[in-house]
C-alpha cells in the first residue's frame, strides 16, 4: 500500500491510496469468509463450505464489502502516519478495484480546525469595579427581612389592608365571555411590586369569605403577562384567608438571628463583602469574555464547514430544549416562524461558529503556554465545585465517577485555569467604577 496526502488551506486534506493486487485479493478472501456464514450452498451447513466454492457462488457480488474491509484496514494502518489527522472516517471514492491490477482510492477529509493567535499582551480590555453603596446594603437587608416575615391569621370581620397576604379562590374571563367551569386557588401578596398597577385597590377592605366581582383593564404594556396587556378582564374573587404580615426590625437582634452577627454593623460589613465578591466575580468573568471576543477578532481561523454544520444542529437542539419547545428539525422551526430555512440556520450558525472558535482558542492557548491541570489542582477544583453545589467533595466525586464525567470536569477546571491566565495576560486599562444598577445592566446584556 502506498499513499499521498496533500493538505489544503481550508482545513481539508486530499488523500490518495494505491493497493497492490495481493491486497485486493486478501480483502476479497476476508469478504468471502464473512459471507460464508450466511450463504447457502447445497450439501454444506452455513459457514462450512470451502472458500473456493463460496467464491464461485458469490463472484464479484462481495466487491463493496471487500473494498470497505480494505479501506478500513488501510485507515487503521495509516492513521499514525498521517501528519494531518482526519476528524472523522473519510468517505472514499474507488477509482479502480481489480484482483489482478490492484486498486486506487481517493478522499478529501476534514482536519482539525486551525487558529493563529495574536499576542495576548496586545489585547486591551476595560475592567469594571463595583462600588457598593449604603442603599445597596439596605436593599439586601430588606430582602433578608422579607424572607423572615411572620404571618398571623386575621380574625373574621377584619378587612384586607395594604400589606396583607391573602388566600383566594378566583375565576376570570374576558368581557362578554363565559367563566370557566372551574376556578383557581392561589395566594396574593398585597403591595408586591409585580402586581398590576391599581389591581389591589379592588381587594382592599374585603373580609373573610366575602366574594366580589370586578373588572380590571391591564396596562397596554405589562411585561409580567404580555398576553393580558391592554385587555379588560372580569374577576370573581373570594377571600378564604387573610394574614397580617409583620417583619422583624432591622437591628442588632435581627443581625444575630440572620447569621449570629454580634451587631447590625457587623452584618452590614459581611453583606458588603459578599456583594463585592458576587459582583466582582461576575464582572471579572464578563471582562474575560470581552478579552476572548477581542482575541477572536484578532485571530485567524480555518474551520471545516462540516464541523460548523454539526455544531449548528447542536446549538439548535439545545435552544429548543432550553425553552421547552417541541424538538423538531431546523427546517420545521423555520416554517413555524414563517422564515426561510437559510435565514434561521444562519442565526444559529453564527452562535455555533463562535462556540467552536472559543473552544479551539482555549485549546491553542493551553498548548502554546503549556497550561495543564495537576492532581492537586484537580482536587482543589472538586472542592470548589462541591461548595458551589452545596454537597461534600467526596459525594461529588462519587457521582462524577458514576456518571463517567471525569473528562468533563477535568476540562472544566482546565478551562477555568485558562480563563485566569488570559485575564492576567491581556492589557487592562484602569478599572471603571460602576454602581450595582450599572453592573446589573451589563451582566444582563442590557447595557447601551
Amino acid at each position: 500500500m502506498e499513499f499521498t496526502a496533500k493538505k489544503n488551506n481550508n482545513a481539508t486534506c486530499d488523500l490518495s491510496i494505491q493497493f497492490s493486487a495481493e491486497e485486493v485479493r486478501t480483502a476479497y478472501s476476508k469478504a468471502y469468509k464473512n459471507a460464508s456464514e450466511k450463504v447457502k450452498i447445497p450439501g454444506f451447513r452455513p459457514g462450512k463450505a470451502p472458500l473456493n466454492m463460496v467464491e464461485k457462488v458469490l463472484g464479484d457480488s462481495v466487491m463493496d464489502d471487500a473494498a470497505n474491509i480494505m479501506l478500513n484496514q488501510a485507515m487503521a494502518d495509516l492513521f499514525d502516519k498521517l501528519e494531518h489527522k482526519p476528524i472523522r472516517l473519510p468517505q472514499f471514492q474507488m477509482e479502480t478495484f481489480d484482483k489482478n491490477t490492484g486498486a486506487k482510492a481517493k478522499a478529501t477529509y476534514d482536519t482539525k480546525p486551525e487558529v493563529t493567535l495574536p499576542k495576548l499582551k496586545k489585547i486591551k480590555i476595560q475592567p469594571k469595579e463595583i462600588k457598593i453603596s449604603d442603599a445597596d446594603i439596605q436593599k439586601e437587608l430588606e430582602g433578608i427581612q422579607k424572607n423572615m416575615a411572620r404571618n398571623s391569621l386575621k380574625e373574621e370581620g377584619e378587612p384586607v389592608e395594604s400589606a396583607d397576604l391573602l388566600e383566594i379562590n378566583y375565576k376570570f374571563k374576558e368581557t362578554d365571555k363565559e367563566y370557566p367551569e372551574q376556578g383557581q386557588v392561589g395566594k396574593f401578596q398585597m403591595g408586591a411590586p409585580q402586581n398590576p398597577p391599581g389591581f389591589e385597590t379592588n381587594l382592599l377592605g374585603m373580609k373573610l369569605n366575602e366574594t366580589k366581582e370586578f373588572s380590571f383593564t391591564y396596562p397596554d404594556s405589562y411585561p409580567q403577562s404580555p398576553e393580558s396587556a391592554g385587555k379588560t378582564i372580569v374577576y370573581t374573587v373570594t377571600v378564604s384567608a387573610i394574614y397580617k404580615v409583620t417583619y422583624p426590625e432591622i437591628n442588632d437582634e435581627f443581625a444575630s438571628e440572620v447569621d449570629g452577627s454580634a451587631n447590625l454593623q457587623e452584618l452590614k460589613e459581611k453583606t458588603k463583602k459578599q456583594l463585592v465578591e458576587i459582583f466582582g466575580n461576575a464582572l471579572t468573568k464578563r471582562a474575560t469574555d470581552d478579552a476572548y471576543n477581542e482575541i477572536i477578532k484578532e485571530s485567524k481561523f480555518i474551520i471545516p464547514e462540516s464541523l460548523i454544520y454539526e455544531e449548528t444542529e447542536t446549538v439548535f437542539q439545545n435552544f429548543m430544549r432550553e425553552f421547552g419547545l417541541p424538538v423538531s428539525s431546523l427546517a420545521d422551526y423555520a416554517k413555524r416562524l414563517n422564515k426561510e430555512e437559510k435565514e434561521v440556520r444562519e442565526s444559529f450558525s453564527k452562535a455555533a461558529e463562535k462556540r467552536i472558535q472559543t473552544y479551539i482558542l482555549k485549546q491553542k492557548i493551553a498548548e502554546d503556554h503549556k497550561i495543564q491541570i495537576s492532581d492537586e489542582e484537580l482536587e482543589a477544583g472538586y472542592e470548589k465545585e462541591a461548595v458551589t453545589q452545596g454537597i461534600p467533595a467526596e459525594t461529588l466525586k462519587k457521582e462524577v465517577q458514576k456518571q463517567k464525567a471525569e473528562t468533563y470536569y477535568r476540562d472544566k477546571f482546565l478551562f477555568d485555569k485558562i480563563d485566569e491566565f488570559v485575564y492576567a495576560e491581556v492589557e487592562k486599562k484602569s478599572p471603571k467604577t460602576i454602581s450595582t444598577e450599572e453592573a446589573e445592566k451589563i451582566l444582563s446584556g442590557k447595557e447601551e
